[in-house]
């Protein structure tokens, strides 16, 4: 009885994520939002939009302004990844928490970044706060900080306060860079779902440790490429501030990484692993371009498992992941239409990779 429940499990959630993988954006609607003359306009079309329409009912385009729309966006994932929960129990039901949780960890970032800064409105952000599923942070509280030891002791009673025990104590000491803290707390979300992954039946880990694994890899990458290029770290602290496991990258060539000068120096060892090929032959001059080719390269990992057979639960995460970076590129699009950049390179700048070889070519 337990094996045909199992069996159930995977498949009903498989089914589902087949059935709204169908109403992702095709490539001709993203090139369609492209043209649009304002953020209205996108709203207008999402809202036409299978796989949109509901999240934007609400939402009037005629006064929707960019950042009600991205929020409205950027809900839809937690929210979409929310109702599978119902199917599922045990390890798999773990999982997907841990998989949510990255949510409500980037809310926490964001607080954080307030309190240092008192840059924009405290009940703006309380009231985006608010529409996130399945919440277990004292927000309000942690919003009403004065500074950052009351922070640190809004956070005792839960799993953050021992990660950011130490970066906190330095922020209320004075310090500005946010990034060991950012840091901490991606570790801590990101090490729970490693732990939840490792917990599933062998079957299911492989295939959607294919998907996590990359993500985990390309995450040791970002944050050294970042720290060289923005942060005055030690080769130490950079280490130390790696993720605990790996998938296809090597514990050398991450420890050579992490101690390159430079990223001149850093940059072709990151070129002879796994993943040289997902990125140019030189450091980019734009960070945003780097962002691009690590997204690119999960994305691509996901649609490879998605279509790769049956559905079960790695047909799940792979159809979050392709969902999670749909609207991530639908974000990209928004900006580039709100300040009037060239909309070239908003098509450049996506995961997607809606221009074949890197040539722009417009279907009018």
């Amino acid at each position: 009885m337990t094996a045909f429940f199992s069996l159930g499990e995977r498949t009903a959630v498989g089914t589902k994520a087949h059935v709204l993988f169908s109403k992702l954006l095709k490539d001709e609607e993203m090139w369609a939002l492209l043209q649009c003359d304002d953020v209205p306009e996108i709203a207008a079309h999402l809202g036409r939009t299978e796989g949109y329409g509901e999240a934007l009912a609400t939402l009037v385009p005629q006064e929707a302004t960019r950042a009600q729309l991205e929020d409205r966006l950027k809900i839809i994932p937690p929210k979409r990844a929310g109702s599978f929960l119902p199917y599922l129990t045990g390890a798999r039901r773990r999982l997907l928490l841990a998989w949510m949780e990255r949510t409500q960890a980037a809310a926490l970032k964001k607080i954080m970044r307030y309190v240092l800064t008192r840059h924009g409105d405290r009940e703006a952000i309380r009231a985006r706060i608010a529409g996130l599923p399945y919440q277990s942070l004292p927000f309000d509280l942690l919003l009403s900080s004065r500074d950052f030891q009351d922070f640190s002791d809004a956070l005792r009673e839960t799993r953050y306060f021992q990660p950011l025990r130490e970066p906190l104590k330095r922020l209320a000491a004075g310090e500005e860079n946010l990034f060991p803290a950012e840091a901490a707390i991606d570790r801590e979300v990101l090490v729970r779902l490693h732990g939840a992954a490792e917990d599933l039946s062998a079957g299911e880990r492989g295939p959607v440790m294919r998907i996590l694994g990359v993500r985990f890899d390309m995450l040791n990458i970002s944050w050294i490429y970042r720290s060289l290029r923005f942060y005055d770290l030690t080769p130490e602290e950079r280490i130390a501030r790696l993720l605990p496991f790996r998938y296809h990258l090597q514990a050398g060539s991450l420890r050579r990484m992490a101690r390159s000068a430079d990223l001149d120096e850093f940059w072709p060892v990151m070129k002879s692993t796994a993943y040289g090929a997902a990125f140019s032959e030189s450091p980019p001059t734009e960070e945003m371009v780097m962002d691009r080719d690590l997204r690119r390269f999960i994305l691509k990992t996901a649609e490879r498992v998605f279509r790769r057979g049956s559905p079960d639960l790695s047909t799940l995460i792979a159809y979050l992941t392709l969902l999670e970076s749909e609207v991530s590129d639908l974000t990209t699009l928004i900006e580039d239409v709100r300040y009037d950049y060239d909309r070239r390179h908003a098509a450049l700048f996506m995961a997607r990779p809606l221009i074949p070889g890197g040539e722009v070519r417009w279907q009018w």
